[in-house]
């Protein structure tokens, strides 16, 4: 079934929901008259007090020269207008801005609309702020190991000076404002388990994320410190659980099942893919953190701010082929064979998903919720062919 994701087609059964889509190539639709703005910063990171100066130019030359410089503190989702300023007769700009407290911060320049064009915006560029601070700031040298698979969770070692103070330590995807559902490229930063081994080091604990490069931010009293962590699918063995749902999925592929009223022929298996299980079991612990109270709670296919699951693929590396994808919310008590039942009584289309011809391999991720609500368990069964 060549479709690309299917809304989010979600059933509520008693105790748990599930959801089903696919994604394949679409059509890029023509570009639209809208103003190109560039951005630059002069500097990335400041001490309070400090002025950074914005420079970029909007084409095509306007005729109305008025731009808006507007800001987003870091954990906000709403912009707001800082500063009302011009362009030049060749469309260039200049504006400069202070900085009066140590909230982390984005910006971007606006270029109202006009009779002829829509209006446009620059990229979001991440200025970090620094407290001013009489003491000798804290610094990071280095982040080893800078790999990490997608689901995260191999321990990586983060040296630098004067750590002691850290109070919290942060990963944040980085993606083009295409793949974003607000065009910004802004993503929520993703909270990391650590702890102090000395003045020097800590042992930080990454959280599943999405695929590419990634900002690190270790929060300390005189510095918020960055660096880079690279994620990247890698495959492993999967758990017991995992094993056992997708073994109770090949079972009902191997004999004639009845979907929507529909009898559905026997199919081969699916070999398991342990890279697109890494992307699964991602996902499965992204859910997992949103039920727990860490950016919103919501079964969907899409990573919190991303427009669509097809960006999830792609930033994994995923080029080509038919993707689907099929989602579980069951309690913890439930058994493998349980949850693959939910998915072939459903009406959302699981049932056809899982004795579709076309996927020859898939993955399949699980993670179990530990926030306050009962006991449950994420199931993601990602699809390839």
């Amino acid at each position: 079934m060549r479709r690309r994701l299917l809304g989010r087609l979600v059933a509520a059964v008693t105790g748990v929901a599930l959801a089903t889509g696919f994604l394949t190539v679409a059509a890029v639709p023509a570009s639209a008259a809208t103003f190109a703005v560039s951005i630059t910063a002069s500097a990335s990171t400041v001490t309070v007090g400090a002025r950074v100066t914005f420079k970029g130019t909007v084409s095509p030359k306007p005729s109305s020269r008025t731009l808006y410089l507007q800001r987003r503190y870091v954990g906000s989702t709403g912009w707001t207008t800082v500063k009302k300023f011009y362009a030049t007769s060749t469309g260039r700009y200049s504006v400069a801005t202070g900085f009066g407290n140590d909230r982390d911060r984005y910006y971007r320049v606006y270029k109202p609309k006009t009779a002829t064009r829509k209006a446009g915006y620059s990229s979001a560029v991440q200025v970090v702020v620094n407290p001013a601070s009489t003491g000798d700031p804290a610094t990071l040298t280095s982040i080893t190991p800078g790999t990490q698979p997608l689901s995260g969770g191999q321990p990586v070692t983060v040296a630098g000076t004067n750590l002691a103070g850290t109070t919290r330590v942060t990963v944040t995807p980085q993606v083009s404002g295409g793949l974003t559902k607000d065009g910004t490229g802004i993503l929520p930063e993703l909270p990391a388990a650590f702890e102090l081994v000395d003045a020097g080091t800590l042992r930080v604990t990454p959280p599943a994320s999405l695929g590419g490069a990634n900002l690190v931010k270790v929060y300390t009293p005189t510095a918020t410190l960055t660096g880079t962590l690279g994620y990247a699918r890698a495959a492993s063995d999967p758990s017991d659980f995992e094993q056992l749902v997708l073994d109770q999925v090949n079972l009902r592929r191997g004999t004639e099942q009845v979907c929507r009223g529909v009898a559905m022929p026997a199919v081969g298996p699916l070999d398991r893919d342990g890279e697109l299980a890494d992307l699964a079991r991602s996902h499965a612990l992204d859910l997992a953190a949103r039920f727990d109270g860490a950016y919103g709670g919501a079964l969907a296919h899409e990573t919190f701010g991303l427009k669509s699951f097809a960006g999830r693929f792609e930033l994994a590396g995923y080029g080509t082929g038919g993707f689907g994808e099929d989602l579980a919310l069951t309690p913890k008590s439930y058994t493998a064979a349980q949850v693959v039942t939910l998915w072939m009584q459903s009406t959302s289309g699981h049932c056809e998903s899982v004795m579709n011809p076309r996927w020859t391999t898939a993955g399949l991720g699980v993670a179990d919720g530990t926030g306050t609500r009962a006991g449950y368990v994420f199931t993601n069964l990602d699809l390839r062919y």
